[in-house]
């Protein structure tokens, strides 16, 4: 007679082999069937929608050899600590296979707090670096080759980024031929954080803050050539809640209201166009990622030139890096993730990424270590030279599934498009709440499905294991006594300014800000010659629109 314990173990082996799927919906709750058939796409019309790689509308891809021509740049996101510690970073992670650095930002730096004030305790060079001035720009930059890399950056304001291109001109480079991927993602920035409505609208209107941006944005589509303008990322958005109809929708709604903006400035629609790129995310359901990345470019090129008349390939042909969601990373068996990462990279480049970042394992955890980093990489190393995925361009094309669901994501996104547009626009809805309702929406669903099983997490609801038994990763621990040598040389910097000019440059771009008229890139130049903070700068554009110097509320305006 079998024992109990035997039974029970007969009882799970007869489940899981009769096991089968029961979820029939894409995550953005597109209903699927069995199986699709030639009748599914004969609304299709090859030339029209689909097309060869490298032609319009683009649907799959940007080049007509893909990565037979060249391969996607890696490009890993890190920042932590002081410049000098990144510095070392951003060499190991060229040494170790990237090809493109993305500078991520501690939160007084994004905030523009002052790294010696209250508000910054705790949170200095945690979670990404901090970059101050001028000088830390200076720091971080030394022994890279800035002529070569493609750099990228979270910053919301052109502060870093102005910083970067002085850099560059004093040590001597061509700055025309600096290659960056930045400049406007201040668009997005109160999507996700919705109590800094003022980074973006003042009055109905773009922020000082915001016209600053968008004078950079101008300038670099004028002066470099090889710079794309950074204006979403979407990876954030699928992190605060959106599916990957909101993900394109928003992008599209962005890049529009973007436009607007700057062909009010007499700009000419081939030249804006081709300069925008946006991060967009590779999220967990495999064919709906590469669906969503085959239709975004295919509603790009239509609204580029059915909608505002481009008439240049280069500007109805959306060029994007992909991050690969991290919200899906688990503290719960960690490794489990880097299969995870793995699925994701896979899905961009199927999609036809021209940049991707992988997660790190621990990323659950805390900053990625080092060999965590590494393991990244390798991951997109494999993908590239072992899988034989690159062989081919667009290798799923053709498929009754693929196409029939490019073209239902399409039709779904125009949709939310339309309905952004008919409620006023960007700027409009984001002040309304409307994005934050309905990215919280997203989110509060997720966390449903999560906790009443409907959406299986390995290691979280499902195949769970003791803790004891888990593995726990090292977990990087923050150097804070560099980050105390940091801010004693902060202020001994301070203490040298020549404080006069400084106080002139300061007041000379106040004059300038309170001018709408006037371009304010070559005035922050000079404040940040001058040895001006980047508070510094922020602070006396906020008081243009009535706010307080400090948005802390901690620091009076020095000047």
């Amino acid at each position: 007679m079998r024992s109990q314990t035997e039974e029970i173990r007969r009882e799970k082996i007869k489940e899981a082999y009769r096991e089968a799927a029961t979820d029939f919906a894409t995550d953005s709750g597109i209903s699927v069937k069995n199986v699709y058939t030639p009748e599914d796409v004969s609304d299709i019309d090859f030339d029209k929608n689909i097309g060869l790689p490298g032609q319009y509308p683009f649907t799959r891809g940007h080049h007509p050899m893909m990565y037979r021509g060249k391969l996607w740049n890696i490009r890993e996101i890190a920042g932590l600590s002081t410049p000098e510690k990144f510095n070392e970073r951003c060499k190991f992670l060229v040494e170790q296979g990237a090809s493109a650095l993305d500078w991520e930002l501690d939160g007084p730096t994004l905030y523009g707090i002052e790294p010696d004030q209250p508000m910054a305790e705790g949170q200095l060079g945690v979670c990404g670096v901090a970059l101050h001035t001028l000088r830390d720009v200076q720091i971080l930059s030394e022994g890279l080759p800035l002529d070569e890399l493609s750099l990228s950056s979270d910053a919301f304001y052109p502060d870093v980024w102005q910083s970067y291109i002085l850099t560059a001109k004093k040590k001597g480079y061509d700055i025309s031929k600096l290659r960056g991927i930045g400049g406007g993602i201040f668009y997005y920035g109160p999507s996700v954080f919705p109590s800094r409505m003022d980074w973006l609208v003042h009055k109905g209107g773009f922020s000082t803050l915001a016209r600053w941006g968008n004078d950079f944005c101008e300038y670099v589509c004028k002066n470099f050539p090889k710079w794309n303008i950074w204006f979403t990322s979407s990876y954030d958005l699928q992190e605060a809640g959106g599916n990957a109809i909101h993900e394109i929708a928003f992008t599209i709604a962005m890049a529009n209201e973007f436009i607007r903006e700057m062909l009010k400035r007499g700009m000419d629609i081939n030249a804006i166009s081709s300069r925008l790129s946006p991060v967009l995310g590779a999220n967990r359901d495999f064919f709906e990622e590469i669906a969503k990345l085959r239709a975004a470019r295919r509603i790009w090129a239509r609204t580029m030139k059915e909608q505002f008349g481009a008439t240049d390939p280069k500007a109805m042909c959306l060029r994007f890096h992909v991050d690969v969601s991290g919200s899906n990373f688990t503290r719960q068996q960690p490794l489990v993730n880097i299969a995870r990462g793995a699925l994701g990279t896979l899905a961009a480049v199927l999609g036809g990424s021209m940049g991707i970042q992988t997660p790190s394992f621990d990323e659950a955890w805390a900053t990625p270590t080092e060999e965590a980093v590494r393991l990244a990489i390798r991951t997109q190393q494999i993908i590239r030279y072992e899988s034989g995925v690159t062989r081919v361009a667009d290798p799923l094309a053709g498929s009754y599934f693929v196409e029939w669901l490019t073209s239902e994501l399409e039709e779904k996104i125009e949709s939310m498009v339309h309905q952004i547009e008919q409620m006023g626009g960007w700027l409009e809805v984001l002040e309304r709440g409307w994005v934050h309702e309905q990215l919280k929406e997203g989110l509060l669903e997720i966390q449903r499905k999560v906790e009443n099983g409907e959406r299986t997490v390995v290691g979280v609801n499902r195949f769970q294991i003791p803790p004891e038994e888990d593995f726990k990763p090292e977990v990087y621990a923050p150097d804070t006594s560099d980050v105390e040598e940091y801010l004693d040389e902060y202020k001994k910097f301070k203490e040298r300014r020549d404080y006069k000019n400084l106080r002139e440059k300061i007041k000379s771009l106040q004059k300038a800000a309170s001018d709408p008229g006037i371009n304010l890139v070559p005035y922050v130049y000079d404040a940040l010659e001058a040895n001006a903070t980047f508070p510094e700068i922020i602070g006396a554009m906020r008081m243009n629109d009535g706010f307080e110097y400090d948005w802390a509320g901690e620091r009076d305006f020095p000047f």
